[in-house]
């Protein structure tokens, strides 16, 4: 099996993407047990209730129409919203099962991509009252995800994650696990998820660094987009989507941990769900700051506009965590990464706090399940080279100025640039 692009998997484009998503939603629909009210999850029954205040009539609107829309396009079993609260405590209660599009990897994601890309959906996702709520049911999932019932895939037989077809395609090999032991020794998904490699420097070698001017990837992924001409608080474009330097830090316009990076260069990679989902420092340095932003769920950046080629769009508005490094090498300059959660649960947990001295490749924290993509903000005067590329037809190929090869697809602790 290849292993697709995460726009592959989920870009709404593909007519066999679309029809994988909706035939998985319809099934999820069709075994599950219906339930009374009383029987839905709080989280669920909680947003239920907010939904039929009496002040929220025109929320229960845009719900219904949303489902309209969303059926007029593709036939789905969620046609009314009772059936819309039910499917979602469907997914609450789904666990992450290993196939080759991952649609059903992604239960939420399945569920809910018919709604967030139509115009009522995008007022439902974005609207501010509603995201306590989605926020709620996806804590939730993160605790069931953390429990023992989650392990209801995670065994060798034919077609899970510890099958043989699934510990070639994810390289388990590399990983600690037991095949011995039940569920691979596992206690839950997420330990799962965010397993570690056996031998770290074996199958993630740190990048040598004679002049002390190397960076290195934070993150396995995909390099999806690069800027070069990052502003202060007017809009800067990566591929046509704007970027906002005093929305994605969440620092005011004269925070002077903002300053180094105007006019400065941006680097976003993409992580795909087989991918190692563990973060590591790019340099040697000092944390100067680290917090987490909270922020929307499935929020589409515009009506009608894919999901999954917004990521620009989703890393000012998701729940993010950024963290602030300066270097030990003053001539790399200041730098900055955002860590954004996609999909699902996609929490963001730093392992470090400021004031922490950290060495280049420095495990500094990880994504729990879901989606996930990781901005990189340097001051672009002190960068002499990338050795990366956003065009995703060079794979890992082609070459730079002098010759030296660039990838597209990159692994942590891999040279991306060189500073002065």
């Amino acid at each position: 099996m290849n292993r697709s692009s995460y726009f592959d998997l989920l870009s709404k484009v593909s007519p066999a993407q679309s029809s994988a998503r909706i035939a998985e939603s319809n099934r999820l629909f069709a075994t599950s047990p219906r339930k009374l009210h009383s029987e839905l999850a709080p989280s669920v029954q909680a947003l239920v209730a907010f939904v039929q205040r009496p002040e929220n009539e025109f929320l229960r609107i845009y719900i219904g129409k949303m489902l309209d829309e969303a059926n007029q396009k593709n036939p789905l079993n969620i046609k009314t919203p009772a059936d819309f609260f039910q499917q979602l405590d469907n997914a609450l209660h789904s666990y992450p099962k290993y196939d080759a599009n991952f649609m059903a990897a992604l239960p939420f994601y399945t569920v809910l991509q018919p709604f967030m890309e139509n115009s009522y959906g995008y007022y439902v996702f974005t609207n501010e009252a509603v995201r306590p709520y989605f926020a709620a049911i996806l804590k939730a999932y993160h605790t069931n995800l953390n429990g023992p019932d989650s392990l209801i895939y995670l065994n060798d037989s034919y077609g899970n994650w510890l099958s043989a077809d699934a510990r070639q395609y994810l390289s388990l090999d590399e990983y600690i696990y037991d095949p011995a032991k039940p569920h691979g020794g596992f206690q839950s998904w997420n330990e799962f998820f965010i397993r570690k490699f056996k031998n770290f420097d074996a199958s993630r070698p740190c990048a040598p660094d004679p002049t002390g001017k190397r960076i290195i990837s934070p993150v396995d992924g995909q390099v999806w987009m690069i800027s070069k001409q990052v502003q202060r608080a007017a809009a800067f474009e990566i591929k046509g989507e704007q970027y906002y330097l005093t929305d994605l830090l969440a620092e005011p316009a004269n925070s002077a941990l903002l300053q180094p990076f105007v006019d400065g260069l941006a680097v976003q990679i993409v992580l795909m769900p087989f991918n190692y989902h563990r973060w590591h420092s790019p340099v040697t340095g000092t944390i100067k700051k680290v917090h987490t932003v909270p922020g929307y769920f499935f929020a589409p950046p515009a009506p009608d506009q894919d999901y999954a080629a917004s990521f620009p769009f989703l890393s000012h508005v998701n729940t993010r965590t950024i963290v602030f490094i300066e270097p030990k090498n003053p001539s790399i300059g200041q730098v900055a990464l955002i860590f954004v959660g996609l999909t699902e649960v996609s929490s963001c947990q730093a392992t470090v706090k400021a004031g922490a001295a950290i060495q280049r490749g420095d495990e500094i924290g990880h994504f729990a399940f879901g989606g996930s993509t990781c901005c990189l903000l340097f001051e672009r005067a002190n960068i002499a080279e990338l050795f990366i590329t956003d065009n995703a037809t060079l794979g890992d190929g082609g070459a730079s100025a002098d010759g030296t090869k660039v990838a597209n697809v990159v692994q942590v602790r891999q040279d991306i640039a060189s500073a002065l």
